[in-house]
């Protein structure tokens, strides 16, 4: 999970190359969509349900890049994000890294699509990044039609709920383009080990669960049982999966939308 998955197809092989990937459409039906979303651990049919539709609002996101030296190659780069309003997302620094940091000459599109949508990716663009904690905020170019999260705190050994888009059980890759609007999501139960953990070193503003995740689940939430974000999930280390606490993200939130100070001269000096 600390790279988003990556998938080279050539350009004009694609078609031979994918692999039919299973659809999931919980902006639908709810009954629909967990028949195509997998679950990992105990859920009784209404959960399943109420966690289908839940799953629409952490999109996938979707990066793809044309490298100026290798113009016969395709990179997608696949991972999830958190809808904190109906034309913002939040995921991690590292899954749209890539794009980011597109060197001249190269091409590339960064695009969301709700799970309901998946034929219907939006496009997106960057607004702020963190490198350091590993946020970024995406602005999209139009709403995706979904609910917006709440954020709560976590405790000690609560029971919680991941969502996300790794590989799906046969072992394919996840592909969200024009071409493949196809993708597998994954809700998986777990609890919190620590709700502020300190054993990774240099790393602050992070909690952990007990269970590890796969690639492609960067970016995507860990829930509380009322469907609240308490944290992102953000990288694996010692057996465990550590997410960014629902603190961090919403400070992050917060400095994104405060308008910048504007510059004074006074007296030959420049303050804020």
């Amino acid at each position: 999970m600390q790279k988003s998955w990556k998938r080279m197809l050539r350009v004009g092989m694609s078609g031979v190359l994918a692999i039919a990937m299973l659809a999931g459409s919980t902006g639908l039906a709810a009954a629909q969509a967990v028949q195509t979303i997998h679950f990992t651990g105990y859920f009784d049919k209404q959960l399943r349900a109420q966690m289908a539709v839940t799953a629409d609002s952490f999109p996938v996101v979707n990066v793809r890049l044309v490298k100026q030296d290798e113009p016969d190659m395709v990179y997608y780069d696949v991972g999830t994000s958190i809808l904190i309003s109906k034309d913002e997302v939040l995921t991690n620094y590292h899954v749209v890294q890539s794009f980011a940091e597109l060197s001249d000459g190269d091409e590339g599109t960064l695009t969301v699509a709700s799970p309901g949508s998946l034929s219907k990716p939006v496009k997106a663009k960057i607004i702020k990044t963190d490198p350091v904690t590993d946020m970024a905020l995406l602005k999209l170019d139009k709403e995706i039609d979904a609910q917006p999260v709440a954020f709560a705190n976590a405790r000690d050994n609560q029971v919680v709920y991941t969502i996300g888009f790794p590989k799906n059980p046969a072992g394919d890759l996840v592909i969200l383009d024009e071409d493949f609007p196809s993708t597998f999501n994954t809700i998986a139960k777990s609890r919190v080990f620590s709700s502020q953990a300190l054993d990774v070193p240099g790393k602050k503003g992070i909690g952990s669960i007990v269970k590890s995740m796969a690639q492609g689940n960067s970016g995507g939430p860990v829930l509380d049982q009322n469907n609240r974000v308490i944290g992102m999930m953000t990288f694996v280390y010692g057996g465990r999966t550590y997410y960014i606490t629902s603190k961090t993200l919403q400070t992050f939130i917060k400095e994104s939308t405060t308008p910048a100070k504007k510059q004074v001269a006074v007296a030959g000096k420049v303050s804020n």
